[in-house]
This record gives C-alpha cells, sequence and structure tokens, in this order.
C-alpha cells in the first residue's frame, strides 16, 4: 500500500499549515514512531477537495495543485519488488522504470514551468493596474 506522512508532505514542497489541512479530515492508517501514516490516495483526493474549494487563496490552491502533482508521481514511481524473475527479466523491468521515470520527470517540469509561467504572467497583469 503507498502511503505518506505529514512530514512527507512538507518535504514534497507543502508548508506544514497545508500538510495539516490536507491531513485533518483523514484516518491514518498507522503509526510509524510519532507521525500518522496516511494512505496516497486519500491524501491526493483530499487535495481535489481542497483545490475546488472557492474560498482557499490562490497561493494556497497553487500549492495545493503542485503538491497533489507530487504525489501522483510519487504514486507512479512506487513500484512492487519483481520478485520470481530472472537476472535478465530483472533487468528490463528496470529499464522500463528507469524510462518511465525520465518520462514523468519530463511531465513534471513541463508542468511547473507552465504553472511558473501562468503565475508570472498574473503577477505582471496585477502589477499593470
Amino acid at each position: 500500500m503507498k502511503t505518506v506522512t505529514r512530514k512527507q508532505l512538507v518535504e514534497l514542497g507543502a508548508s506544514k499549515y497545508q500538510a495539516n489541512l490536507v491531513t485533518k479530515p483523514l484516518i491514518p492508517l498507522r503509526k510509524q514512531g510519532s507521525a500518522n501514516v496516511y494512505d496516497l490516495f486519500a491524501v491526493s483526493d483530499r487535495c481535489k477537495d481542497l483545490l475546488e474549494n472557492k474560498r482557499l487563496k490562490e497561493a494556497t490552491c497553487t500549492a495545493i495543485q503542485s503538491l497533489r502533482w507530487a504525489i501522483l508521481s510519487l504514486a507512479e514511481q512506487i513500484q512492487d519488488a519483481p520478485f520470481g524473475m530472472s537476472g535478465i527479466e530483472q533487468l528490463e523491468y528496470a529499464a522500463t522504470l528507469h524510462q518511465r521515470a525520465e518520462d514523468l520527470f519530463t511531465q513534471t517540469k513541463a508542468k511547473s514551468q507552465q504553472v511558473k509561467k501562468t503565475a508570472s504572467t498574473a503577477s505582471a497583469k496585477g502589477k499593470k493596474k
């Protein structure tokens, strides 16, 4: 099962406030030391719900959207261990995973640049007024 803690959400780019905002209504799966562990897809769904909230500030929405993209790309990167495969099959599997990781990195980088461009355009429009 794919899981995440609040600390990991902060490491993915969320502030402590945003990590608390996302995870507060969720029921933790278990404790890991002193940290609560949450289902990765439940956190992603909660981010989606928050993005639909009209009362959140634009900066918070942007941060939560980038957090959701990071969570979804993290979910794509987590793979089951290839037990029972021969050495050659493991190498082929690793090569396909490597290619997927490069593709995801390229997609994430393009989305990040798009968000930065949109944010700079919005701030430029705000300064003209």
